[in-house]
Formats: C-alpha cells, structure tokens, sequence
C-alpha cells in the first residue's frame, strides 16, 4: 500500500554559526562577570542586567544577528527588507557544574523572536529544547505518554514528540518564536562551563513601510501616553 505524509505544520528552530565568535570569545571572563547570577535573582528582570546587547565587546555579534534574522525569515520566503529588528533584552546564562539548575520551561511574552548564542559549551552541556503543550497529532488522550509498563508507544518520531532537543554547538546561534515553550535538560555529568547569550527581539516595519498591516508599525512612530 502506497500513502503520503503531509507535513503541514512543521515548526522551524534556526541554529546558524556566528562569524565573530572568536572576537567575542576573547572577552569571556568579562562576560562571565556580567552573569545575573541565577542563585540570587530567578530572573535576569530582577538582576538589572539584561543590557548585555549596550556592551562594547557584544556589538559585534549583535550586528552580526540581523543577518541570521535575515536568513531564519528567508526560511519562511518572508520579505525582510521592510523589517526592523530591535533588541529589548539581553543577558548572560551560565552553568559551571552539577550544582547548577537547569533552565526550566518557560517562554517570553514581551518579544516576538528570542535568541541564544552559545559562547562557551562542551560535550557535556545541557541540551537545548522546545516544548509544546500539546501534540495535535495526539488525537486519543494520552496516547503519546509513556509508563513504565504498558506502553502503545514504541518509539519518539518528528509526528510524536512533544520535546525537541538542540544541541548547544559552541559558535552557533539560535533562534525562535519567544512564544515557545522552551528550557535547557541535564544529559550528562557537566565537565565544563556553559556560557550563552540569550535575548529577545520586538520585529516591526521599517518606518517607510506603515502601509503593510503585518506586524508592528516602528517604535519611532509610536505616541507615549
């Protein structure tokens, strides 16, 4: 019996290499100071530091991130050259050893893309990974969960899963809808330090572009009441 599978909804992480990672790299320890410290403060907000794309040593990469923007939105056959992107926050995230939380699922809801560039990883650093609340592929309740005995499922495919892992290639960036549920998983011992920039990114027109109805007209057109 021959049939087809129609992949109508796939959802799209970009992972690119960045081009000046070894520029950035040569102020690590600088970065490594600017951490928020996540023993302390649950969120970079609480920290004050998330301003991490307003230091000197950074601007390279953030300029270099319009162009991965630019390549995530070609991905999707979307016209970016009437498109604007403006950084909002930005922060540094660090793992050093078995002692450290993982990042646990969340997403962000005042931004339309996030990112996360990964400064410093090894073999041992936690995964990367997207989550959705819901498979809507899982149409009988429950069938795509696991136990310990009994299972009808046999295995985790692309149709299946609700978990997509990435991992953290040091040099890379990724981005993705803010909007997705994402955290960071433990998957082995951690033998080195694992050092990111994260960020969230608002997407508006250009200031000559208000005649399009996608998307946000410009900040710089915008009335503060």
């Amino acid at each position: 019996m021959t049939y087809k599978v129609h992949e109508a909804f796939p959802l799209m992480v970009y992972q690119g290499e960045v081009e000046c990672h070894d520029i950035i790299k040569e102020h690590l320890d600088e970065l490594r100071d600017y951490w928020f410290n996540g023993y302390e403060n649950e969120s970079p907000e609480y920290s004050g530091r998330i301003f991490a794309h307003q230091k000197e040593c950074c601007k390279p990469f953030f300029k270099e991130l319009r162009t991965h923007i630019d390549n995530y939105f070609d991905c999707m056959i979307v016209d970016h050259s009437k498109l604007d992107y403006h950084i909002i926050k930005s922060w540094v995230g660090y793992h050093k050893d078995n002692e450290t939380p993982s990042v646990k699922p969340h997403n962000h809801n005042a931004s339309d893309l996030s990112f996360v560039y990964y400064l410093n990883t090894d073999s041992t650093s936690d995964k990367f990974c997207v989550a959705q609340e819901k498979n809507p592929n899982e149409c009988v309740g429950d069938l795509f969960t696991t136990a310990i005995q009994r299972n009808l499922i046999g295995g985790y495919n692309k149709y299946n899963c609700n978990v997509y892992t990435i991992t953290p290639t040091e040099g890379t960036v990724v981005i993705f809808p803010s909007k997705i549920g994402h955290f960071t998983q433990q998957f082995a011992d951690r033998k080195g330090e694992r050092i990111v920039i994260p960020g969230d990114v608002r997407v508006t027109l250009k200031p000559e572009n208000p005649d399009y109805h996608q998307g946000s007209t410009h900040p710089s057109q915008w009335l503060e009441l």
